[in-house]
């Protein structure tokens, strides 16, 4: 049996080798349909199927708070600090309950100021998730219980590598996070970085007894606010305890201090889930899961695209070598023997094309990764050719090589030897039945490679009219950079004065023609305050949270927003006079439906005095182009003051070059200060458009992809029809027929294929467009104009590729084809 192998082996290796062009043709094929599952496979693997690297995560769970109000819509949220403490000490489930708010700092001492990702933790955040340090120590249990005083941080290996040169001695050294000083105590191992699986490599860990010193504004005030939910939580199990006895403990404590604090935590619960729902980074783990199997569908749709071609390939040369078997089956080899050489030879075609594949895949998770989501840095997921990757490409490749070696292995069954044998060792023509089969074959091909073009027409479509969106502000020459003087740990007089200054300097910049300053910049965040109106008669009213900004007076002229009722803020709205606000239509349709909104009152659920509306103007965008119009109030910054802010320039002409001078004006104020998200709008409206982008270039890719593999199928089977007719065309022509009737005959069995396969590839895509309707700008998911060009372009491929094989065909000698035979 061994030996039986050894021989097929070599003969089919021989074989192959006699014909580089189809071995060449067939192994690209295939190299590109296993690259492509081979890429998706490995971005899937590292997101969802790699074991977060902590001891035991299975005993581990994230805690989440459930609010079951009917006007909340909020979901799953994280836990406020306080409920945290009280779910900790009065649960005997988890052996231990750590809370995680990830941040970030400032970086001082290692180069130019830059922002660095951190995590306040608490202190037993290292042992509940199990993980011992590389160098010296983690926190001890008293290192998070002395506010503003437990100044001592753990590094990620990442961070220590990059910023301090790996030097072992680091431990014990002093780092500078926020101006303030820190011991740094321990280094984790290489690839820890937490619990989030899509988050920076480099870290910092510091104790959540220093958020004075690291977090800033409305967060920082409401640290123990029982309503302020920012604190992650993650507990292990004790042994013996599962996740629904946990669950079920957990809320009841929660019924507890739901009854001891009523007005916090009312209609509000908890629930948990595994630490690998956690492990991204609250990233809706079904979209993402769906999003993961639906581009794993589309590769294995390209994978079906290369085996087919292939197959037809091989069902050609089976055709030819009909002599060959007839000869070696009337010589004693069983039809079982004829199969498992064809099969081994598809094997061997298989394995070339899994090795090409494999290298395809690395290549192709780096272009695929350019697409990522701004939001994620790029070194947020370690992407690794591991064992998983290496085995799921070997499953690939055997079963690919099963799936087309069929084809030809099943008509070698079929073949009578007697026929094989007259045919006298030449190749026979191919019975309706096989040519039925091929043209199958190629329709298939090409209703799903007009299916994924027909995909990315739409997304690219509806990325166009995205990008027409009226986002409520004129994005043309408008820059924003951003800064946090909290880090620089500036008081708030003289954070006011400085900021005064800033604009001033800005303002004076050849170029410059508006300048404001506001605590959100456009179209990236929103700060959520809960607002309630002045005369709710609801008993159960509990608020509805609002997205606010608070701008400085020219906030409105420098970004072009109109005002529709009232006034703007001015200079007379300073922190000695009556509270106000401006707010947009969309916070006054729903406070005050069919009512002028100015001279309104209303207050945040924190405060016990009231804001009045001086002006509204209109909507615009807040965090996503194409959104519902959200509400939003702006309050004068001298009376809700934060030190963390962006600047908003408005620029005579194109601000891209100005940004440095920009940013120079700032750092010769304060050397120190690190300024973040220099950037101008229409660059954050692009970004904002990333999922239409990414779908399209998705769609895009494999589109072409299976254009291509399409192409070569329809030649090879036009080709091979052309072949295995040219007696016949022979015979047509040596009866009167030109080279006119030949080529159109040849046309027509290409347009009939190209047609049966666009009308089923249009079937197929109005029902992906219908899938995929929630994620289109003012576009119908049965969009003609994308039909009609996407159909278009098949047919000009399927006669492209048909082309070659008709104008052979023409030039057919008649002579010449009679003596063949």
């Amino acid at each position: 049996m061994i030996d039986g192998f050894k021989k097929d082996l070599r003969y089919g290796m021989r074989d192959l080798a006699r014909h580089p062009g189809f071995t060449l043709v067939a192994s690209l094929s295939l190299a590109l349909g296993i690259g492509a599952n081979s890429a998706i496979f490995t971005m899937a693997n590292a997101v969802f199927l790699n074991p977060l690297p902590i001891h035991e995560p299975s005993r581990v769970l994230e805690l989440y708070t459930v609010d079951h109000s009917a006007h909340s819509g909020a979901g799953r949220t994280p836990v406020s600090f306080t409920n945290y403490q009280d779910f900790r000490d009065q649960n005997d489930v988890f052996s231990g309950l750590a809370g995680f708010y990830p941040t970030s700092v400032t970086l001082v001492g290692t180069g130019d100021p830059k922002p660095q990702p951190a995590m306040l933790v608490t202190a037993n955040y290292f042992q509940v998730l199990g993980v011992e340090p590389m160098l010296g120590r983690t926190f001890a249990a008293n290192e998070d219980a002395h506010l503003g005083g437990d100044n001592v941080t753990v590094l990620s290996h990442a961070l220590w590598v990059r910023a301090f040169g790996a030097e072992r001695s680091i431990v014990g050294r002093q780092v500078s996070f926020n101006a303030t000083a820190y011991t740094v105590i321990g280094v984790m191992p290489p690839g820890f970085k937490g619990t989030l699986t899509v988050s920076a490599a480099e870290v910092a860990w510091i104790p959540i007894s220093m958020h004075s010193q690291v977090i800033t504004g409305a967060l920082e005030r409401l640290f123990n606010e029982r309503r302020s939910r920012f604190l992650s939580v993650v507990g292990r199990l004790k042994p013996g305890f599962t996740a629904g006895q946990a669950l079920s403990q957990m809320r009841t404590i929660a019924t507890r201090l739901e009854k001891e604090y009523p007005e916090p935590n009312k209609n509000r619960s908890v629930d948990v889930s595994s630490v690998m729902d956690a492990a991204l980074s609250g990233l809706p783990r079904q979209q993402l899961s769906t999003a993961s199997l639906a581009l794993l569908s589309v590769a294995g749709l390209i994978l079906l695209i290369a085996s087919a071609n292939v197959a037809n390939l091989l069902l050609a040369r089976s055709g030819a070598r009909a002599g060959e078997f007839g000869i070696r089956v009337a010589i004693g080899a069983s039809r079982g023997r004829i199969i498992r050489q064809l099969l081994t030879e598809s094997m061997l075609l298989s394995s070339v094309g899994g090795v090409f594949g494999l290298g395809l895949g690395v290549l192709g998770v780096r272009l695929l990764w350019l697409y990522r989501p701004p939001f994620i840095q790029p070194d947020s997921v370690s992407f690794r050719l591991d064992l998983r990757v290496v085995a799921f490409t070997l499953i690939v490749t055997t079963l690919t090589g099963v799936l087309f070696g069929l084809a030809p292995a099943l008509r070698a069954f079929r073949e009578e030897t007697a026929i094989s044998l007259r045919s006298g060792g030449r190749s026979r023509s191919q019975s309706r039945g096989e040519f039925a089969f091929g043209n199958a074959l190629v329709i298939g091909e090409i209703s799903l490679a007009l299916t994924a073009l027909a995909g990315a027409g739409l997304f690219i479509r509806s990325m166009q009219n995205a990008q027409k969106i009226d986002v409520g502000f004129e994005a043309r020459n408008l820059a924003v950079f951003s800064f946090n003087l909290a880090a620089r740990n500036y008081s708030t007089e003289r954070a006011q004065q400085f900021l005064k200054t800033v604009e001033a300097r800005v303002a004076g910049v050849p170029g410059v023609r508006d300048v404001a300053i506001a605590t959100l910049p456009p179209l990236t965040k929103g700060i959520l305050g809960t607002v309630i109106s002045e005369g709710s008669t609801d008993p159960n009213d509990r608020g509805t949270p609002t997205v606010f900004n608070s701008v400085t007076p020219p906030y409105f002229k420098t970004l072009g927003i109109r005002l529709e009722a009232g006034r703007f803020l001015n200079d007379f709205d300073r922190a000695d006079t009556k509270k106000v606000a401006v707010i947009n239509r969309a916070m006054e349709r729903y406070f005050w439906p069919g009512e002028n909104a100015v001279g309104k009152r209303w207050r945040f659920f924190r405060e016990n005095f009231y804001r009045e509306v001086v002006g509204v103007v209109a909507d615009s965008v807040v965090l996503n182009v194409g959104e519902p119009p959200q509400p939003v109030v702006y309050l004068p910054l001298e009376q809700e003051f934060s030190p963390s802010v962006t600047v908003d320039v408005r620029t005579t002409a194109a601000p891209e070059a100005l940004v440095s001078r920009l940013v120079a004006e700032v750092n010769r104020l304060d050397p120190n200060l690190a300024v973040t998200g220099t950037n101008t709008i229409s660059e954050l409206i692009t970004q904002g458009l990333w999922a239409p982008r990414m779908g399209a270039a998705l769609f895009g890719i494999f589109g072409l992809l299976a254009s291509v593999l399409t192409a070569i199928g329809i030649y090879g089977v036009i080709s091979n029809m052309v072949s295995r007719r040219t007696s016949e065309i022979g015979i047509r022509m040596a009866l009167g027929a030109d080279a006119g009737d030949m080529l159109w005959m040849v046309v027509r069995q290409t347009i009939q294929i190209a047609v049966s396969g666009i009308g089923i590839g249009l079937l197929l895509a109005f029902g992906l467009g219908r899938l995929t309707r929630s994620l289109l700008f003012n576009l119908s998911p049965n969009d003609p104009l994308t039909f009609v060009v996407v159909g278009a372009g098949i047919a000009a491929i399927a006669l492209l590729a048909g082309s070659v094989p008709a104008s052979r065909a023409a030039r057919i000698d008649p002579a010449t084809a009679m003596r063949s035979e």
